[in-house]
């Protein structure tokens, strides 16, 4: 299974490897292939449906990772030494924000 999660979580025991992809490795992987969105803002899965191209659903969901199941993941990432977002912000920031601020990478469960 192919998963879009928001953060790079281990869902379950397991071995694991993660790698960061360029937009254009992210949108063939997704392709057509037929994915589960554990995306939960609106404006993360707005900027996610810009860079793959495909729809990306609102979803607060968990998922448990089996082996062999991906996950790509469309994440919020800063400088070092810059401040996190305030916790009361997440959900209200701009599409410009989360595309100007964030990393998609893919991480496996290999067994």
């Amino acid at each position: 299974m192919l998963y879009l999660l928001n953060s790079a979580v281990i869902t379950a025991p397991g071995e694991y490897s993660y790698r960061l992809l360029t937009a254009d490795e992210a949108r063939g992987l997704v392709g057509a292939r037929e994915f589960v969105s554990t995306i939960g803002y609106a404006e993360t899965a707005e900027a996610l449906s810009l860079l793959l191209g495909t729809p990306v659903p609102v979803n607060r969901t968990q998922c448990r990772f089996e082996p062999g199941d991906t996950g790509l993941i469309f994440r919020l990432v800063f400088p070092p030494g810059t401040p996190r977002v305030d916790p009361g912000a997440k959900g209200r920031l701009s599409l410009e924000f989360v595309l100007a601020n964030s990393e998609i990478g893919l991480l496996t469960r290999t067994a």
